[in-house]
């Protein structure tokens, strides 16, 4: 009987392993993530708080305020508020330590500020002075000095601080190649001023009068501070996108690694099931191979002089037909029986060994696959 294949199983070895290859072939490959353009260059702003370390500056005859510790403290405030809105703040001093007037100004000419703003107090001889002053060192800082000016009157309007206004200062940072103005913020001298400075909501509205006279004299601040939120936000997406296609790439892997898997085992599921696959290309294989072997060694010996005489001499002797004819005719044999004579003529077409000769040639089991038939074992 043929042993053929299930065929249900057989079409879902083959549904597997056309599924795994096709997933392997059309699982999409995750796209590098484009890069964001160069980041916009920032706006600078120089930051020079006055005094510092062991020069205290003025100090308060009414409650002890030393000048380094209110300029520290607004100058820390204006760059809090200048970093939120994306501006690059440099100062020349963080910390209570004392740095000179040409270090301010080197720090400033350094980084290439577009403004360099330093914070003082005033002191007089006398306590009737007070207010706010800012001083510029040159006519073509006039513009930037009327920005913080009128910003900074604004701020401090509601503590009742008073503004002296712009005035010059030449002889003060004229070296300074960006628009320069000295803030002074108050007076040690007057009881008033002084206690105000003490006070850091005070100090709060000084610096945030800065801030806008700053936005006022550079209102570009608010459009490079748009474009650097919009690269954050472009390498945000860009940070994204890497970790999705690092996730994707590794889905990728595992999936493929898991189709050809896949694979592999619907073409061993698939030769399983139909076992008689690699049986049928052995044998044809073997046949061919032995045609072509027998082929060509009959050619060679078809060539061999040996051969021929081998051939020749074969014609010239009778054959066993021949030899037969001659020898006289044998005479029946007579066989005893079970209670009855049998009488047969010796040949194999009467005396057969096996019962497939007596099979019709046409039988389909017989020829099935080159085998023989199921009685061939069997004796007569």
């Amino acid at each position: 009987m043929r042993s053929g294949p299930h065929r249900l199983l057989h079409i879902l070895a083959l549904a597997l392993g056309l599924g795994a290859w096709s997933l392997f072939a059309l699982m999409p490959v995750a796209a590098a993530p484009s890069a964001p353009k160069a980041p916009p260059t920032p706006y600078v702003v120089a930051i020079a708080p006055g005094h510092g370390g062991y020069d205290p500056g003025a100090v308060s005859p009414y409650n002890g305020l030393e000048e380094k510790n209110v300029t520290l403290s607004v100058g820390l405030d204006l760059r809090a508020l200048l970093e939120a809105e994306g501006v690059k703040v440099v100062m020349s001093r963080t910390t209570d330590t004392y740095v000179s007037i040409a270090g301010m100004e080197a720090v400033a000419e350094k980084n290439h500020a577009n403004v360099f703003v330093s914070l003082w107090v005033n002191d007089w001889s006398t306590a009737s002075l007070e207010g706010v002053t800012v001083f510029t060192p040159h006519s073509s800082d006039t513009p930037f000095a009327q920005a913080i000016d009128e910003a900074m009157g604004k701020t401090i309007a509601p503590y009742g601080m008073g503004n002296r206004g712009i005035q010059p200062l030449p002889q003060l940072w004229v070296h300074a190649t960006m628009p320069t103005v000295t803030i002074e913020s108050g007076f040690m001298s007057n009881q008033k001023d002084s206690e105000l400075l003490a006070e850091p909501g005070f100090r709060q509205a000084l610096a945030q009068g800065i801030y806008d006279g700053v936005l006022a004299f550079a209102p570009q601040i608010q459009t490079i501070h748009a474009q650097q939120l919009a690269y954050q936000a472009a390498q945000a997406r860009q940070a994204a996108a890497r970790l999705k296609a690092a996730r994707q790439g590794t889905l990728l892997s595992t999936v493929r690694g898991w189709a050809v898997a896949a694979g592999m085992t619907a073409i061993l599921l698939f030769l399983a099931l139909y076992r008689d696959t690699l049986g049928r290309a052995e044998r044809w294989a073997y046949r061919r191979v032995r045609r072509e072997v027998a082929s060509r060694l009959s050619d060679a010996l078809a060539a061999s002089p040996r051969t021929e005489r081998r051939v020749s001499a074969t014609r010239t002797r009778p054959t066993a037909s021949h030899r037969q004819e001659r020898r006289p005719a044998r005479r029946p044999e007579r066989r005893q029986g079970r209670g009855a004579e049998r009488w047969r003529v010796p040949g194999a077409a009467t005396h057969p060994s096996r019962v497939v000769e007596m099979v019709h040639p046409d039988e389909p089991l017989r020829r099935r696959r080159e085998r023989g038939s199921i009685y061939d074992d069997l004796p007569f």
